[in-house]
């Protein structure tokens, strides 16, 4: 078991995998009295400064959260940035929605959405159904409602609850799919199932015995 003490030990050696679970564990402790916020920081700004992906993330959170720093959305970004070049698909992911929703950097959904596949493609699962959305309405991409259907498909086959609503309503308009109200009320059963309020006012409105 690796304690806390020999943590340190390691991570004062420079070694950026223990800098980051010492942060990890001064961030999320399950004991309150022993979570050091600044501290994680500290040590996630050290392993960052390796190239430590998770560390990187991390501590792109802490800045977009404020939690153990000030909040800074630009440095927020800055780090999102490092994480996704070195493939870690949640920076990616967050990235992209701050492209998207011009939060620490300029709006630009071009961009967004090209991380939003990178991310997708990662088997994010928020990405998937974000990029069928985008796909679906041509927000920052062309309309592609085939691709749509692909992302919501993957995304709700994960149990996202929003992109099995949305495939549901792919089914029942055709678009980008073959039309089939069968497999739309079974998508939309699913949705329905884990809480999604529009999912069990359509099953409500328009199928008998619907929950």
């Amino acid at each position: 078991m690796e304690t806390t003490k020999w943590l340190r030990a390691q991570a004062q050696n420079g070694d950026a995998d223990a800098q980051f679970r010492l942060g990890y564990r001064l961030r999320f402790s399950r004991r309150p009295e022993l979570r050091d916020h600044g501290g994680a920081v500290r040590m996630w700004a050290a392993a960052s400064s390796h190239g430590h992906p998770r560390a990187q993330f991390y501590l792109g959170i802490s800045y977009d959260l404020g939690v153990g720093v000030a909040r800074n959305l630009g440095k927020a970004v800055h780090y999102y940035r490092l994480a996704a070049k070195n493939g870690h698909d949640v920076a990616k992911y967050n990235l992209a929605r701050c492209y998207l929703n011009g939060e620490g950097v300029r709006p630009n959904a071009r961009v967004g959405v090209a991380l939003l596949r990178q991310a997708a493609e990662l088997s994010n699962v928020d990405a998937q159904r974000d990029l069928g959305f985008h796909l679906h309405e041509g927000v920052g991409v062309r309309r592609n409602y085939a691709e749509a259907a692909h992302w919501y498909s993957q995304a709700a086959a994960a149990g996202d609850p929003k992109a099995q609503w949305n495939l549901g309503l792919c089914y029942l308009s055709g678009e980008g799919i073959e039309a089939s109200r069968r497999r739309a009320v079974v998508w939309i059963r699913r949705a329905a199932a884990k809480g999604h309020r529009a999912s069990k006012h359509w099953l409500r409105a328009n199928v008998r015995s619907a929950l």
